[in-house]
């Protein structure tokens, strides 16, 4: 098992950061040939999301029309809102240091607050043979 801990820097909200190429290299320094591995962004607001690439301006869409910014009496409900819907972790079979989805499929990191400059750390575990 490889423990790996990312910190990016964000720009919300709704921000998409992709990952896949990142997890991808972890992967391959284990010299495992397959296994799962969670990805987990620490944080009650942030997401993680696996998505075709051509579908993410319709899912940013949607999810921005369902859950509003304005309206709420906690001032940061929506982004919780739109972290649940999106969930904070994701676990993703691999095989041959890649991951197991379509070439067109993206692992993203989603800054659902109007933050800047805010450092956001990833969790990944990897769990191989």
């Amino acid at each position: 098992m490889k423990l790996v801990n990312l910190i990016i820097r964000t720009f919300g909200p709704m921000k998409y950061f992709p990952l896949r190429r990142i997890i991808e290299e972890e992967i391959e320094d284990t010299n495992t040939k397959r296994g799962v591995v969670t990805i987990h962004a620490k944080g009650a607001t942030p997401g993680v999301i696996v998505m075709s690439i051509d579908d993410l301006n319709y899912f940013d869409q949607i999810i921005k029309n369902i859950i509003p910014i304005t309206g709420w009496k906690h001032g940061n409900a929506y982004a919780h809102l739109r972290s649940t819907i999106m969930s904070t972790t994701q676990t993703i079979y691999y095989e041959n240091g890649k991951l197991y989805m379509p070439d067109n499929y993206e692992v993203y990191f989603v800054e659902t607050r109007p933050v800047h400059n805010h450092r956001r750390t990833i969790h990944l575990i990897i769990r191989g043979i």
